[in-house]
């Protein structure tokens, strides 16, 4: 009986082998290519991105997908490269690098800008579409000296996109939101201070709205 049954166990050790090495992990990275990258010396400014909060089902290494009205899936076979916080980070910070990089517009030259990211939403359903929503508070340096102050804005972002299949196509709908996201910060803060009352006045009108409905 001993020797019946030990080439079967062996075969069924082989082939439980065989099925897990079909599924291999999968990383991804919400990073551009390196051909997008500036180097440092042809940005205007340092950058510091600090995300400051992400939605604590977030906080894990496999992608999350909704499913359903109800129900999201952790994909243990697809994850993320780095802690998603530190995805978000260097994407963004490298998306303004490209921007300031290219101009600072019509403001006067500052020596740094301060980043903070609050994430409300981050999700995607395969195939149809990404979410991205957050709030964004920027400090920016100016040059000069200390007298010349800072100035602090805050707005709000929402970007939701449809995506194309599989989970490289989820990704690189977050890619191109993080994207939006760059292109909005910069163009509130090279533009107008219209605009940046606009932001503000948003942030407060949100503020009043969810007091009202007991939130």
């Amino acid at each position: 009986m001993k020797r019946f049954h030990r080439p079967i166990a062996v075969a069924w050790l082989v082939s439980v082998g065989v099925g897990c090495a079909s599924a291999p992990i999968r990383y991804y990275t919400l990073t551009p290519t390196p051909d997008k990258i500036l180097h440092a010396s042809e940005t205007t400014a340092a950058i510091d991105v600090r995300v400051l909060h992400i939605p604590p089902q977030l906080n894990r290494a496999e992608l999350m997908v909704r499913t359903g009205p109800t129900e999201v899936m952790l994909l243990e076979n697809e994850r993320w490269a780095s802690p998603l916080k530190d995805e978000l980070r260097d994407a963004l910070r490298i998306e303004l690098q490209r921007r300031l990089g290219r101009s600072t517009g019509p403001r006067a030259p500052f020596t740094k800008l301060t980043l903070d990211i609050d994430v409300q939403h981050l999700e995607a359903e395969l195939g149809q579409y990404a979410l991205l929503e957050a709030s964004w508070s920027a400090m920016l340096s100016a040059a000069g000296p200390p007298s010349t102050g800072a100035r602090m804005t805050t707005c709000t972002f929402r970007a939701d996109e449809t995506i194309h299949a599989g989970y490289a196509g989820m990704v690189e709908g977050y890619q191109r939101e993080i994207a939006a996201l760059a292109d909005a910060v910069v163009a509130v803060l090279a533009g107008p201070a219209s605009e940046i009352d606009a932001c503000r006045k948003l942030i407060e009108d949100s503020a009043v709205g969810s007091g009202s409905n007991g939130h």
